[in-house]
């Protein structure tokens, strides 16, 4: 009988099966930059808008408090506006900062479509701001399971070095996991990592504050594929730094999942 899986998480591309029913929460690239404090500016910031507008017409203003480590404790940091670019009929956004710019979606199409619409927004931030610098570029997509029926044979869904005691019976019918999270991280030997997190979340839990919490428990496959070298801004190097880190991202996923995966969610030739 034919197979799909694949034995090892890290190598050269793997082709893509398209899954009708794709259990994907969040994809998102996020680019961070260095300062850019004219992005409070009203009139700075209405030439990125208007350079949007056909495409993201909606723009809400946020503000986004973040946490800073220090030798004394945590600290919150003074709160800064992250201006909110979106279109009400579609499920992508577009966020920038003073620091960063990210796209994302709720509902992933392909692969080419992806690279498509981060392509563009990485030209209107060209335009609009020029960075000179890009300090962080990374790629993540966020699977989670939660159906009751799904999630009763994750451990057919997934491989088992990666469901663990996820799938185990436990002996008694009243007794159930409530959290269960690994955690690895992965240098890939050219500057790159890919930080992946799997496991079991209980009613109302999130490892992620831009990923809402649901009702139900659910299993998560959480990958995300990333260089922290600053490297001059260049769209094309970008782009093309976008792909390979898909590419990455989607061998490891299709190293975590088995055939019967591919096939519960609607896979395609």
């Amino acid at each position: 009988m034919r197979s799909d899986m694949i034995d090892h998480p890290f190598g050269p591309p793997v082709p893509e099966i398209h899954l009708a029913e794709a259990p994907l929460a969040l994809v998102v690239a996020q680019l961070a930059f260095p300062l850019e404090l004219r992005s409070d500016q009203g009139a700075f910031l209405a030439s990125f808008q208007e350079a949007l507008h056909d495409t993201y017409p909606v723009l809400r203003r946020l503000e986004q408090v973040r946490l800073e480590f220090t030798p004394e404790g945590p600290r919150t940091r003074e709160p800064q506006p992250v201006w909110n670019f979106t279109d009400p009929s579609s499920p992508w956004m577009v966020a920038v900062s003073r620091d960063f710019l990210s796209l994302s979606t709720s509902i992933y199409t392909n692969r080419d479509d992806f690279l498509a619409r981060l392509a563009f927004v990485l030209e209107k931030l060209q335009v609009w701001s020029a960075p000179a610098l890009a300090d962080r570029f990374g790629v993540r997509y966020v699977m989670r399971i939660t159906k009751p029926e799904h999630r009763n044979i994750v451990g057919s869904l997934l491989r088992k070095e990666v469901a663990g005691t996820l799938g185990l019976d436990w002996g008694q019918g009243n007794v159930q996991p409530r959290y269960q999270l690994s955690d690895a991280v992965f240098d890939l030997g050219d500057d790159s990592s890919l930080h992946a997190r799997w496991g079991l979340l209980p009613p109302n839990g999130t490892i992620d504050p831009h990923l809402p919490p649901i009702s139900e428990p659910g299993v998560i496959l959480d990958l995300d594929v990333f260089t922290e070298k600053p490297r001059p801004y260049s769209v094309i190097d970008l782009h093309t730094l976008a792909r390979t880190f898909c590419e990455r991202q989607y061998r490891f996923f299709r190293w975590a999942v088995t055939d019967e995966f591919l096939k519960t969610f609607g896979a395609t030739p």
